[in-house]
């Protein structure tokens, strides 16, 4: 796993409130001159933070960064460790209604799954 990403969410709250674009300029400086096949194979990191993260917000933001990567990978492939895991973090998701409700409800879209 990327510590850089990890680290993101090390005293958020006070860099939010410092800086309101904090997790979109975050997230960016991580795949900032990524190729596509670097996003692609970044994506595991990206879920396995998402099993880590106990608040609706920043689940929120992290599904939005994850839709980037897939953006900049220019595919609807999904990644196997994704695929793998779909199920146990749609199961994740769930307990947080805002995050299932919109951004996973738009990856699933982006990605073609059919529910």
């Amino acid at each position: 796993m990327d510590c850089r990403l990890l680290e993101i969410f090390v005293g958020w709250e006070d860099k939010l409130g410092d800086d309101e674009w904090y997790f979109s300029n975050s997230f960016e400086s991580i795949y900032k001159g990524m190729s596509s096949e670097e996003a692609f194979n970044y994506i595991p990191n990206v879920i396995e933070v998402l099993f880590k993260l106990d608040d609706d917000y920043l689940i929120w933001e992290t599904l939005h960064f994850l839709m980037q990567l897939y953006s900049i990978a220019d595919t609807t492939q999904i990644h196997p460790f994704l695929e793998r895991n779909w199920s146990p973090l749609k199961q994740h998701l769930m307990i947080y209604e805002e995050s299932y409700a919109s951004p996973f409800k738009e990856l699933t879209r982006q990605l073609r799954i059919k529910e």
